[in-house]
């Protein structure tokens, strides 16, 4: 199991982000986040490409697609393919049958181009049921967050699709609010972990600053802790 987490620990860049991450023990790994790849986004990563690229060798990299997905993101995944290992993209919000099939295109050219290490996210039960429709079997990046607030419970959801699992964004869910840290009392947390670390999957903390990243690790080793207890 290696635990990684978002760029965005800290007001900043991508790059200030993984120097930060780079500094603490625990993080083997960072998602660089790309919700949008406008003018600006384009102008930062250009300026700083170098030393992010630099810094894939102590940091396992993903990065998260844009959403919605254009042809002209093609861009970005060209400019980091050769340091990043996986990327996340979402499955279209719109339930337009040919928004879906204009998704599924543009996702399975990149992938006949950059190789398989495309993910489609668990965001909503019916986003997912349609892309699935449209480009069945790809490999998965379950979130726990959507997960819970479709009423699923995420172990059983991961561990029924385990072999397309690539990686996990773990975080809490209460009160019809999710990206909020772990807190080790999660009934479904040990089993997750169990699965994790038996595979080897990437497990992302999404939440979106430092102090909750670094709870939701100790949740994690607390869970870890408790279950090695039982043994």
């Amino acid at each position: 199991m290696r635990l990684a987490v978002p760029s965005y620990l800290v007001p900043g860049t991508w790059l200030e982000n993984l120097e930060l991450a780079a500094s603490i023990g625990w993080i083997r790994g960072v998602e660089l986040l790309f919700f949008a790849y406008d003018e600006e986004a384009r102008r930062i990563l250009a300026r700083e490409l170098g030393g992010i690229a630099e810094l894939s060798g102590a940091l396992e990299l993903s990065l998260h697609l844009p959403d919605p997905l254009g042809p002209a993101d093609e861009a970005l995944v060209e400019a980091t393919r050769p340091f990043v290992g996986l990327f996340v993209a979402h499955p279209p919000k719109d339930g337009d049958p040919k928004t879906a099939a204009r998704w599924a295109t543009l996702l399975g050219s990149w992938i006949s181009r950059y190789g398989p290490d495309f993910l489609l996210e668990y965001t909503g039960r019916e986003p997912f049921a349609r892309a699935e429709r449209e480009l069945p079997g790809l490999p998965l990046c379950p979130d726990t967050g959507r997960l819970l607030l479709d009423g699923e419970e995420p172990a059983r959801w991961i561990g029924e699709r385990a072999g397309r699992v690539r990686a996990v964004h773990a975080h809490a869910a209460r009160e019809g609010k999710d990206h909020l840290a772990l807190t080790g009392e999660e009934a479904w947390l040990p089993a997750l972990i169990g699965l994790a670390r038996e595979r080897d999957w990437r497990l992302e903390l999404e939440v979106f600053s430092l102090e909750l990243a670094s709870a939701s690790e100790r949740a994690i080793e607390r869970a870890m802790g408790a279950a090695e207890g039982r043994l």
